[in-house]
């Protein structure tokens, strides 16, 4: 009986594909941040997590994040997980939507006092552009 599942990358070849990802990992995070008018300093104070963290990252300098870590990244940025994974299909950068992300990223940071203040604001904005 032949075993056919393939062989596994020896270590090398495996380190330098998780550094590949890590390098364009942080590239989408970078690009998904600028697409929301974030800084660093914003993403890293709603994710509470510390603003070199999130330099690091960018930068492919941070080698192996945890799962927490993204996940606080990415509600902190008002996206899911699957939006910062290089694989996932690039954001549609149409204005309208980047306004709306922009939008989402603004109420997924404010505190509920705030958020009743937001939607008191969009009703008279909308309640204008239907008359």
């Amino acid at each position: 009986m032949v075993d056919e599942r393939p062989a596994p990358p020896d270590a090398q070849a495996r380190e330098q594909h998780e550094r590949r990802y890590m390098v364009r990992l942080g590239q989408r995070i970078r690009a998904v941040r600028e697409e929301r008018g974030l800084t660093q300093q914003a993403v890293a104070r709603s994710a509470g997590i510390a603003t070199d963290m999130v330099s690091r990252l960018e930068n492919g300098h941070y080698t192996s994040p945890g799962l927490r870590t993204l996940l606080r990244i990415a509600e902190g940025m008002g996206v899911s997980l699957a939006a910062l994974l290089p694989d996932a299909p690039s954001p549609s950068a149409a204005p309208e939507n980047l306004l709306k992300s922009r939008l989402g990223a603004l109420t997924h940071r404010a505190e509920p006092h705030e958020l009743d203040l937001l939607v008191e604001i969009a009703a008279v904005v909308l309640g204008r552009a239907q008359r």
